[in-house]
C-alpha cells in the first residue's frame, strides 16, 4: 500500500506535525511531490483525516498507518497523468470558482456588498453554466481513469448551497471586477449545483451527510447537509455519487506541531470517503475471501466505487438514490463485511463484455433480506461540452457504453433504478439507465430458494474491443460456514539471512485448498498446508473447502534478520620499522539494534584470544576478518591481508651500481614490480618530477635512486652511478697502437697495444647502452708491446665496445659480434 494513496490540494502540508510522525525518528509520512513551499491548512487539514496517527484520538485518520503523496492542484491534471499508474485512491477538494462568492476581503464592512457572481453572461444571464456542465477537464479526467483501471479519484461535491448570493436588490460585484450588478441571479440553494470537474462519470463525487447517532453511537443519515452541493448533472447523472462525514471535523492544522482545528465541508467528507476506501483495498489485498476474485493484487476502481455504493446506508433502500445524497451515506464497515463474505452472502465479479456479448449469472436467494446487485464500469471518457449558450443544462448523454443490467425470475425482468433530471426531486423509478455507469437493481423481497438470472449486456456501438465491467451482489443463500485456521508457529519468528523456516497451516484435509500471502500479495507457488518462507514480511493462510467457505489466518510477523561486518581498513595492509602495527575498526553490525552481539576477530580463520572489542591493534602479518554474531544470525567480514613490507630489499636493474654510457646511449633502470608500490626516482638526491613509474629511462650522468612507498612504509634502493664516455675512436687506432681482430668476431677477439710507458693495460667489454659485459682483464706485457685473446663465445650477436685505460690515457673502439 506504500505510496499509493494521493492527495491535491491549495499548498504544502505541515509534514512536522506529530500526526504525521514516521517510524522512525525525525521521520514523517508526507511526501510532497512538488516544489511548493506555502503551508496551508485547508491541505494539511485533509491529510490529518486521511493519515493523522491519533496522537489526538479524536483527529485520528482513517488510514492512519499510511504514506501520503502530495501536490498541489496547479498543474494537477499533468501531475495526475503521471502519477496515475502508482496510486489507487487520491483525494480532491477544489474545483472551479462558481456562482456565488464570498470575498471577505473585499472592502468595507457591510457583508452583503461582498458577494461576487462569476456566471458567464454570455451563456446565461441568471445562471453559472458549469454547474453539471461536463468540462474538458470533466472529460481529461474520464480518460485517465480510463487508462487507469485500478485507481479511483474521491472529488468533493462543492459547498455551492450554502452560497447563496446577497439579498435581491443588494449591489453584488462580477467576479473580481469594480461593476455592479443587481440583476437576479439563480440562488444555488436546490438542484443543479454540482460543478465541472466533479461531474466526471468515473470519479467518486463525494457531499457531505447531516447524520444523528443511535444510543449505540451508529449513525443515522437524516440528509445531506445545508451546504453539500445536489445534482444532477446536465446530462440528467446521479451527482454526488456518495456522501461522507464532513461536519465539525477535528484535525491537523499547519499553524504548528501540534495545532488542530474543526473545518466543515465536503471537502472533510471527500477525504473521510478516500481514507475508507484506501482501507478497504488493503483489507481485499490481504483477507480474500471465496466469492472474490482471485486474479489480481487489487479491486479494480470501478469495483471499489460500486461497493461503496452497494453498501452505502439509505433512510429508505426501497427508494434508490436521489439527487441530493446519491447512493447514500458511506458504510465501511458494511463494506469490509462484504469483503470478508464469511457465510458466502455476497459475490464479486470482475468481468469484461464483449460487443454483442452477453453475461449471465444465476443467483439462489436467500429470502428473509433483500437481494441487492450493482453493476459499475469505467466507461470511456465522453465528448466535452462545447462552451456555447444553446449548451446550457444539455440533456445529450456522455455515457459511452451503455450496459444494462436485467435481474430475471423466469417469469419477469427487473429493472435498476432510474431518476428523471427534469424532476430531480420525484424519487427513483425501475426501467432503463441510459445515463449512468452505475446501475442497481433491488429486490426487497426475494423468494427463498429461488434461482434469479443476472444478465449484463449493452445496447449501441461499443468504444473498443471490450468494456471491463464490476457486479456486487448480496443476498445470496447462506451456507454455514465453520472454518477457521492459524499458522505454526503463531508468534512473530526472526531467522537468519541464508536460512528457510516452515510455516505450517493448522488445519490440513484433502478437501481444502490453500493459498499463501505475503505482504497481502498470492505467493503463486505455495499451494499446501506448507510454506517455506526465506523472506521478511508478514505472512497469512486462506483455506477454501469444497462448499466455497473460505477462513484467513492471523498474520505471523517473519523478519530475516542479516547482521553486517564490515572493518576499516578494508584493503591490504603492511607492517614495516616505521609502521608496526595497523588498527582495524568494526565499522558497521546490523541496520537493526540488538542487544545480544557477540564480536570475534580472526586470523587465518582462527579466534584471536579475548579479542571481542569494535576495534583491533595488529602486528603480525596474516589474514584478518570479524565474526559478528547477533540473535543467533552469524555474519563474516571479508578477509583482509596484513604482510611483512617488502620495501626495505628494493632490486634495481641492471645490478651494477657503476655504469657507463657512450654518448648518445640510454641505460633503463627497472625497480621490483608490485601493485602496492608507489615510486620516485631521483637524481643526485633531487626528485625528478613525474617520474614515478618503476621504471627510469637514463641519459645523463649522475647518481640514480628510487624511493619506494608501500603504504606508511618507505623503502630505499642502492645508488647506480651513471658515466658517459665520448667514443675516441670506433675503428682500429690509427698509430696503430691500438688493434682488435678479427672484426666481426665469433669466438675470440686479438688485442695489441704498444706503448712506451704504459706499466699495466686493463680492457673493458661494454653494450652500446654502457652496461658492462665482461669483467675487466689485464693484458700480457711483452717488451712494451701488450697483447691479449679474449672469448666472446658467450656474448649475444651485436655491437661491443672495447675501453683500454694504460694509467695515462683511455681508448676506445668497437666490435662485431656475430
Amino acid at each position: 500500500m506504500a505510496g499509493r494513496l494521493g492527495l491535491w490540494d491549495g499548498g504544502r502540508v505541515l509534514g512536522s506535525h506529530l500526526e504525521f510522525a514516521g517510524a522512525t525518528a525525525g521521520t514523517n509520512r508526507i511526501s510532497q511531490k512538488d516544489n511548493v513551499t506555502t503551508l496551508n491548512n485547508h491541505t494539511t487539514h485533509l491529510a490529518g483525516t486521511l493519515i493523522a496517527k491519533g496522537v489526538n484520538e479524536q483527529a485520528k485518520g482513517m488510514a492512519y498507518g499510511a504514506q501520503l503523496s502530495v501536490w498541489d492542484y496547479t498543474d494537477d491534471m499533468t501531475e495526475l497523468t503521471i502519477a496515475a499508474p502508482k496510486l489507487l485512491v487520491s483525494n480532491h477538494s477544489y474545483g472551479p470558482v462558481v456562482g456565488w462568492v464570498y470575498n471577505g476581503l473585499r472592502f468595507g464592512t457591510d457583508p452583503n456588498l461582498k458577494w461576487e457572481w462569476w456566471g458567464n453572461t454570455a451563456i446565461s444571464e441568471t445562471e453559472d453554466y458549469l454547474f453539471g456542465f461536463y468540462t474538458t477537464k470533466a472529460h481529461d479526467l474520464d480518460r485517465i481513469a480510463y487508462n487507469n483501471p485500478f485507481f479511483l479519484m474521491v472529488r468533493s461535491a462543492d459547498n455551492k448551497r450554502g452560497e447563496t448570493g446577497p439579498p435581491t436588490g443588494t449591489p453584488y460585484f462580477l467576479k473580481a471586477t469594480t461593476t455592479q450588478s443587481k440583476l437576479s441571479r439563480s440562488r444555488n440553494d436546490a438542484y443543479d449545483v454540482v460543478p465541472a470537474e466533479a461531474t466526471a462519470k468515473n470519479l467518486l463525487t463525494v457531499g457531505a451527510a447531516d447524520i444523528s447517532f443511535t444510543n449505540q453511537n451508529q449513525p443515522v443519515l437524516l440528509e445531506s447537509t445545508a451546504f453539500s452541493g445536489w445534482g444532477p448533472t446536465d446530462d440528467g447523472r446521479i451527482k454526488p455519487d456518495l456522501l461522507g462525514v464532513g461536519s465539525s471535523v477535528l484535525s491537523s492544522l499547519a499553524t504548528a506541531d501540534t495545532a488542530y482545528g474543526m473545518y466543515s465541508g465536503t471537502s472533510m467528507a471527500s477525504a473521510n470517503v478516500a481514507g475508507s476506501l484506501f482501507l478497504l483495498q488493503e483489507l481485499y489485498a490481504s483477507q480474500r475471501a471465496a466469492g472474490l476474485p482471485t486474479s489480481g493484487q487489487f479491486m479494480r476502481a470501478a469495483t471499489l466505487k460500486g461497493l461503496a455504493l452497494h453498501t452505502a446506508n439509505r433512510p429508505n433502500p426501497t427508494a434508490g438514490p436521489d439527487y441530493r445524497q446519491g447512493w447514500g451515506l458511506l458504510n465501511t464497515e458494511a463494506a469490509a463485511r462484504l469483503l470478508l463474505n464469511e457465510n458466502l452472502a455476497h459475490l464479486i465479479l470482475e468481468k469484461t463484455l464483449t460487443p454483442s456479448g452477453t453475461f449471465t449469472q444465476s443467483l439462489v436467494a436467500q429470502g428473509s433480506e433483500p437481494l441487492l446487485i450493482t453493476l459499475c464500469w469505467t466507461d470511456p471518457e465522453g465528448e466535452a461540452t462545447s462552451v456555447t449558450a444553446s449548451s446550457l443544462n444539455n440533456r445529450t448523454p456522455k455515457l459511452i457504453n451503455d450496459l444494462d443490467l436485467r435481474l430475471s425470475n423466469g417469469q419477469y425482468n427487473d429493472f435498476p433504478f432510474v431518476l428523471d433530471p427534469a424532476r430531480p426531486a420525484q424519487a427513483a423509478t425501475r426501467g432503463d439507465n441510459s445515463r449512468d455507469n452505475v446501475e442497481q437493481i433491488y429486490i426487497a423481497n426475494p423468494v427463498a430458494g429461488q434461482t434469479y438470472t443476472l444478465r449484463v449486456s449493452h445496447k449501441g456501438k461499443m468504444t473498443y474491443s471490450s468494456q471491463p465491467f464490476s457486479l456486487l451482489i448480496s443476498g445470496l443463500r447462506r451456507v454455514n460456514c465453520s472454518l477457521a485456521v492459524s499458522i505454526q508457529p503463531t508468534q512473530a519468528t526472526t531467522i537468519c539471512t541464508g536460512m528457510m523456516l516452515v510455516l505450517r497451516a493448522s488445519s490440513e484435509s484433502a478437501g481444502v485448498r490453500y493459498q499463501w500471502l505475503r505482504n497481502g500479495v498470492i505467493l503463486t507457488n505455495t499451494i499446501t498446508s506448507v510454506c517455506q518462507v526465506t523472506q521478511t514480511g508478514s505472512y497469512i493462510v486462506r483455506v477454501i473447502n469444497d462448499q466455497g467457505c473460505s477462513a484467513t489466518s492471523q498474520p505471523v510477523q517473519i523478519q530475516v534478520h542479516s547482521p553486517l561486518a564490515t572493518i576499516a581498513p578494508n584493503s591490504d595492509q603492511w607492517l614495516c620499522e616505521a609502521r608496526e602495527s595497523v588498527d582495524f575498526q568494526l565499522t558497521s553490525i546490523s541496520k537493526t539494534s540488538s542487544t545480544n552481539t557477540i564480536i570475534d576477530w580472526l586470523r587465518d580463520g582462527t579466534p584471536i584470544d579475548n579479542s571481542h572489542t569494535t576495534s583491533l591493534n595488529i602486528t603480525q602479518p596474516g589474514h584478518y576478518q570479524v565474526r559478528v554474531t547477533q540473535d543467533g544470525c552469524r555474519a563474516l567480514s571479508v578477509e583482509t591481508e596484513v604482510l611483512r613490507s617488502s620495501v626495505s630489499s628494493l632490486d634495481v636493474v641492471p645490478e651494477e651500481t657503476s655504469l657507463t654510457l657512450p654518448q648518445g646511449s640510454s641505460v633503463t633502470l627497472k625497480a621490483s614490480v608490485d601493485t602496492s608500490y608507489r615510486y620516485q626516482w631521483y637524481r643526485n638526491d633531487q626528485p625528478l618530477i613525474n617520474d614515478r613509474d618503476y621504471r627510469l629511462s637514463v641519459t645523463q650522468a649522475g647518481t640514480y635512486k628510487v624511493q619506494v612507498t608501500q603504504q606508511g612504509c618507505i623503502g630505499w634502493s642502492t645508488n647506480r652511478v651513471v658515466q658517459t664516455s665520448i667514443l675516441t675512436a670506433v675503428t682500429a687506432d690509427p698509430t696503430g697502437q691500438f688493434v682488435v681482430y678479427p672484426n666481426p668476431a665469433e669466438h675470440t677477439i686479438s688485442i695489441r697495444y704498444v706503448s712506451s710507458l704504459a706499466k699495466q693495460i686493463q680492457v673493458s667489454i661494454f653494450d652500446l647502452r654502457g652496461v658492462l659485459q665482461q669483467s675487466p682483464f689485464q693484458l700480457n706485457d711483452q717488451n712494451g708491446q701488450f697483447k691479449g685473446d679474449i672469448s666472446v663465445h658467450e656474448l649475444p650477436a651485436g655491437s661491443y665496445i672495447l675501453r683500454l685505460t694504460d694509467g695515462y690515457t683511455t681508448q676506445t673502439g668497437r666490435f662485431v659480434k656475430k
